[in-house]
């Protein structure tokens, strides 16, 4: 997260987004900030959203991951904001920073069985955002995690360990917000968060 840019589009959905998934807190937000911040900035970004935040440390090239996503502690669910969003697989360089890497998510997501973690995501390609994101969550289905994502031109992904949560969140998501059915991208197969008529019955 880069504060120079507080208050543009990708903040509102953030927002719109906690805000609609707010039975499935208490939610905090790791803001996986890559420059200083003062208490005065942090305390209004976190009025902003609406919820607390975990960590006003800097993450860097150089810092200790692990002990780092650690400040996610123990609240039910979890927002992580990387300034570009979710990279399947690890690497080092001077990007490292902008990221938050797929294991992270799954370790993340592990610690929190009656709950979710929601990522920022820009980091797919313009027009093949559906396509990327579904390869997302099939990573994290392999996992034996569920999601669903919110695409457009950014996205996000709701990833937990729980089927039933998950698929509660995602249509709280969709009737809360009224958006169309389409901008909603889940775990594939389709079905495994909306069973068959006859798997319900």
């Amino acid at each position: 997260m880069k504060l120079q840019y507080f208050g543009d589009s990708y903040d509102i959905v953030k927002k719109s987004l906690l805000l609609w998934l707010s039975d499935f807190g208490p939610w905090a937000a790791h803001p996986m900030f890559t420059h200083e911040v003062t208490d005065s900035e942090a305390d209004a970004f976190s009025t902003f959203l609406g919820v607390p935040l975990v960590s006003t440390e800097v993450l860097s090239a150089k810092t200790n991951r692990s002990a780092y996503l650690a400040a996610c502690g123990d609240c039910r669910s979890v927002f992580l904001d990387p300034d570009t969003g979710v990279r399947l697989r690890s690497e080092n360089g001077k990007s490292v920073s902008e990221f938050v890497f797929g294991e992270e998510v799954v370790d993340i997501a592990g610690l929190r069985p009656k709950g979710l973690v929601l990522t920022f995501d820009k980091s797919l390609a313009r027009g093949s955002e559906e396509t990327q994101i579904g390869r997302k969550l099939a990573h994290f289905a392999k996992r034996g995690l569920y999601g669903f994502a919110y695409v457009s031109h950014v996205s996000f992904m709701a990833i937990g360990l729980s089927q039933p949560i998950v698929s509660a969140a995602r249509a709280e998501l969709l009737r809360r917000s009224a958006l169309p059915p389409n901008r909603i991208v889940d775990t594939p197969p389709n079905t495994a968060l909306h069973p068959s008529p006859l798997e319900r019955s």
